[in-house]
């Protein structure tokens, strides 16, 4: 009797948690539902337009019809481009709408037009845009009633800080053009590095990422912003990164104050403490210096090649990724307080930031190689010996010259070493580059370039090419 007493019991207390199981898990579904329906109208659509000048293949002979290439050496072809942004704020004095989204999105686009969950499609322009954060702001001025939509549809912005592996992200986006996709996921990792944006520490999630996802936001369980959808790394599946919503916070706040971001440097060259490192130099964390650069507020503050960063500002440097974070967050000519360990003594030594400027990437450089048809490279030893190069103290190899291309109608041989651009003494490939890139942002027509070929030294003239010629 007892027996059937404690069965009966047990199979009650079973279809009890059974049954609020799946009561909870239905609460659940419904909180995550009405949390989508409420942030989704906050999330639009990007649609921008790019010219860019292609080079015909096939001109001057008879394939060009026969393939529909127009009967010129550089035609302009239109391409169409889609990603995702979010409503961040409203500006009622300026009537205007701002959102946030990704840099790659709207960069070299000479038409951007904003869809909202309403249909209403309306023409924006760009505010401010910083490609080592990949993100940009935007905003579309208060027609077809926008304005009052738009104030209903402020996203919350979250703190990133708070995150912790594990912790449950939904991601909303127009993957391909599916507006208004959701799907879930889980942060992975935080403060992950990607190459080309150093002091940048990404939200890495399995949250589906795709083509499109870009510049749409990354929310928790509160409904509130913690990232902005934008990377994928081709051919992975559950590898998806998000921009900390703090961090664009920060540059969102730079950009409507400055039009840009402003990021320090102290002109130091470092690199990671391994462990046979940190073993060598009696220190658990931090980071080595490597290089001091020359006139540099590091070299005149008193910083030394082999001094070990630990601190900046009294906030701990475990490793190079929080070095960047703790200088160039900082306005130029901030004064900071570095320490360092030298010989097994801790140092504070204060410094006074100086602007940091974008160097050119190895992607870009290869992109500048192409577009001006000039392959230049730094002059190391084995040049010098290789190719009898006269010594000098600056200057860079001209390594190669395409043919019909804007180098090769400045004169310029393979075999050239380049001094100076704009009488200014060049010393590496990356710093060449640098300086041609200022000039297009500056609208320069061409840059003076002072040559040495052979036991001669002449002066060219280099076009400037805008955009992406």
């Amino acid at each position: 009797m007892l027996k059937k007493h404690l069965i009966l019991i047990f199979t009650s207390l079973m279809i009890f948690n059974i049954s609020f199981a799946s009561t909870l898990m239905r609460q659940i579904e419904e909180e995550r539902i009405k949390l989508v329906e409420n942030v989704s109208p906050g999330v639009a659509t990007v649609f921008t337009i790019r010219e860019v000048k292609m080079v015909n293949p096939f001109a001057g002979t008879p394939f060009g019809d026969f393939f529909g290439f127009p009967d010129e050496r550089e035609f302009t072809q239109r391409q169409e481009g889609l990603g995702s942004a979010f409503i961040v704020k409203i500006d009622k004095k300026k009537k205007l709408v701002y959102l946030l989204t990704n840099n790659h999105v709207i960069e070299n686009a000479t038409n951007i037009k904003v869809r909202f969950k309403n249909n209403k499609v309306i023409e924006a322009k760009v505010i401010g845009k910083d490609k080592l954060s990949d993100l940009a702001v935007i905003a579309v001025p208060f027609k077809k009633g926008i304005d009052k939509y738009a104030e209903k549809h402020i996203l919350k912005l979250g703190d990133s800080d708070k995150l912790r592996v594990g912790a449950t992200v939904i991601a909303i986006g127009s993957p391909l053009g599916l507006s208004g996709t959701v799907t879930m996921g889980i942060v992975s990792a935080l403060d992950r590095a990607i190459e080309g944006h150093p002091g940048e520490g990404f939200i890495q999630t399995d949250a589906a990422i795709n083509p499109g996802n870009s510049g749409g936001p990354l929310i928790n369980l509160e409904g509130e912003v913690v990232g902005i959808n934008t990377a994928i790394i081709a051919g992975a599946q559950g590898l998806g990164f998000a921009v900390p919503i703090n961090q664009a916070k920060w540059v969102m706040n730079q950009i409507l104050k400055y039009g840009k971001v402003k990021r320090s440097k102290i002109g130091v060259i470092i690199q990671p403490l391994t462990p046979e490192l940190a073993e060598h130099f009696g220190v658990d964390k931090g980071v080595l210096v490597s290089q001091v650069m020359e006139d540099g507020p590091a070299k005149k503050a008193g910083i030394k090649s082999g001094d070990i960063i630990v601190a900046v500002n009294g906030k701990e440097v475990e490793d190079i990724n929080d070095l960047q974070k703790l200088i160039m967050r900082n306005p130029p000519g901030t004064e900071v307080t570095v320490t360092v360990i030298r010989n097994g003594r801790k140092i504070d030594i204060k410094v006074k930031t100086v602007p940091w400027e974008e160097t050119v990437s190895v992607e870009n450089m290869e992109e500048m190689e192409a577009k001006y048809g000039l392959i230049v490279q730094d002059i190391t030893p084995e040049m010098v010996e290789k190719y009898r190069i006269p010594k000098i103290p600056y200057g860079v190899f001209v390594y190669g010259v395409k043919y019909g291309s804007v180098a090769d109608e400045a004169g310029l041989r393979s075999g050239d070493i380049i001094l100076s651009v704009n009488r200014k003494p060049v010393k590496s490939a990356n710093e060449f580059w640098n300086i041609i890139k200022k000039a297009e942002a500056a609208d320069k027509e061409t840059v003076l370039l002072f040559v040495q070929r052979g036991n001669s030294k002449i002066y060219t003239v280099l076009p400037i090419l805008k955009g992406k010629d």
